[in-house]
């Protein structure tokens, strides 16, 4: 099981080594996630930043609120308990950007190896 900040890391590592796949991640991150084996939600929005050395960017996770009636929320716990690091061939957006614990991706090979 990849972390998503793992993912991260892997991102910037191509984007600061291949010049091309840094302006396609700016100018179109879901097509080069979605290239990558990782299918995005439309309803989901990604937005790839460069800071400047005049420009900075601090990125606050999720708010942690109460859950929207309907919803099922698992603890870290559960979730670790119920994915059991066995994959289901499915790929997929976890919905966390934070890379908190318990936030996850599968299937995405190493940045250059896909």
């Amino acid at each position: 099981m990849t972390r998503i900040t793992d993912v991260e890391s892997q991102l910037i590592q191509q984007a600061a080594q291949d010049p091309a796949f840094r302006e396609r991640l700016l100018s179109n991150p879901k097509a080069v996630l979605n290239e990558k084996g990782l299918a995005i939600p439309d309803s989901v929005q990604i937005q790839v930043l460069q800071e400047t050395p005049n420009q900075f960017y601090l990125v606050l996770p999720l708010e942690q609120s109460a859950p929207a009636s309907g919803t099922n929320v698992l603890a870290d716990q559960e979730l670790e308990r119920v994915s059991g690091g066995a994959g289901t061939g499915q790929t997929g957006w976890t919905g966390c950007a934070s890379g908190q614990s318990g936030c996850a991706y599968t299937g995405l090979p190493p940045c250059g190896m896909g």
